[in-house]
């Protein structure tokens, strides 16, 4: 059914307090929310945030969707840009890394525990899943095009080659928090670190 004007103007103004959580967890940390400052920001008083969030949690649950979508579109824009297999993979590593250092008060809610009690919801989550499906399909490409080693989509592998992304992306965001994102030198480590996974897991290297 079309969405009526009540329902829009609904998801406008939620959509504007998510602007105003994002700015004010920039400027002063993501475990900062504070709901009377992003109130004040959208010309609310704060009893009618309410109305849209029920709770500080709530609105930190749906920035937390908001980022996931976010990387989700990131990692299917690698894997349809680019040729199955270890192309996709590539792209996967470089595009994580660039999302977690141009959004680091984002990354710190989506990728670190950066808020205590803070659990996702379900549907907040569901993106997540899908980023993990994507990539286990582009390491299972790679595996048959005889480009990785089948051990590189164990648990282990998986956990190497985040680590490996999210290892970069905190030296860029803790050591060079003020390039501009783009030719950071940290950055700059994403083609090693990469060579340097893709060397452990060569097809022909010895595994048990």
């Amino acid at each position: 059914m079309p969405e009526s004007l009540r329902d829009r103007r609904r998801r406008q103004t939620r959509e504007e307090i998510l602007d105003a959580a994002m700015a004010v967890v920039t400027e002063q940390g993501t475990a900062a929310l504070n709901l009377s400052e992003v109130a004040r920001r959208i010309g609310l008083r704060q009893p009618s945030l309410y109305q849209y969030f029920d709770s500080r949690m709530a609105v930190y649950d749906a920035l937390f969707e908001r980022g996931m979508r976010q990387h989700l579109a990131i990692v299917r824009a690698a894997v349809s840009d680019n040729p199955p297999g270890l192309a996709a993979v590539r792209a996967i590593a470089s595009g994580t890394v660039r999302f977690s250092v141009q959004n680091p008060a984002l990354t710190q809610l989506v990728f670190l525990p950066a808020v205590p009690g803070f659990e996702p919801s379900a549907t907040a989550y569901a993106p997540s899943l899908e980023v993990l499906e994507l990539t286990r399909a582009a390491f299972a490409a790679a595996i048959e095009r005889g480009e990785l080693h089948p051990a590189a989509a164990t648990e282990q592998g998986l956990a190497l080659f985040t680590a490996l992304a999210a290892g970069v992306a905190a030296q860029q965001l803790g050591n060079d928090q003020h390039s501009d994102g783009a030719d950071g030198r940290y950055l700059a480590l994403v083609e090693p670190a990469f060579e340097m996974f893709r060397g452990y897991y060569a097809p022909d290297a010895p595994r048990t």
